[in-house]
């Protein structure tokens, strides 16, 4: 009886050291995301314009990003790629975000298999988690 108590009790010990790590890394992650990016912080990612507000609305009025063609756009890098993101999906109203987005991506002089490897990259971005409406 003493052994299974002194097993539960490691057992809850661990839990416990177990749900601590995972509240602190919550904390981090969400602390992030607190933080806002203005466009003077990331002024020569959005120069290079591989994606912008056109300031185009859908039906339903929601926003428009257009991707236009942008040859290196499979070697932006992924911090760079999430910033300019985050940034253009902060613009709108949180009611206009919270409708969605429409994407516009420009891949006309390009191979279907990129077109569908920026389809994906645009996707899984943390960005649109649950805002993309429709990829044109």
């Amino acid at each position: 009886m003493r052994s299974w108590l002194r097993n539960e009790e490691m057992a809850l010990k661990e839990l416990m050291q177990r749900l601590n790590a995972v509240s602190q890394c919550t904390d981090e992650i969400m602390h992030q995301d607190i933080i806002p990016l203005c466009a003077a912080d990331i002024e020569d990612q959005l120069k290079k314009q591989f994606a912008y507000l056109s300031g185009g609305r859908g039906e339903d009025g929601s926003p428009v990003i257009t991707f236009p063609d942008y040859p290196a756009f499979s070697e932006i890098p992924e911090r760079e790629f999430q910033n300019v993101l985050t940034y253009l999906t902060s613009i709108p109203s949180l009611r206009d975000a919270g409708i969605g987005f429409i994407l516009v991506i420009d891949r006309r002089q390009d191979k279907w298999t990129s077109v569908k490897a920026s389809i994906l990259r645009i996707a899984v971005s943390s960005a649109f988690s649950e805002s993309l409406m429709k990829a044109l």
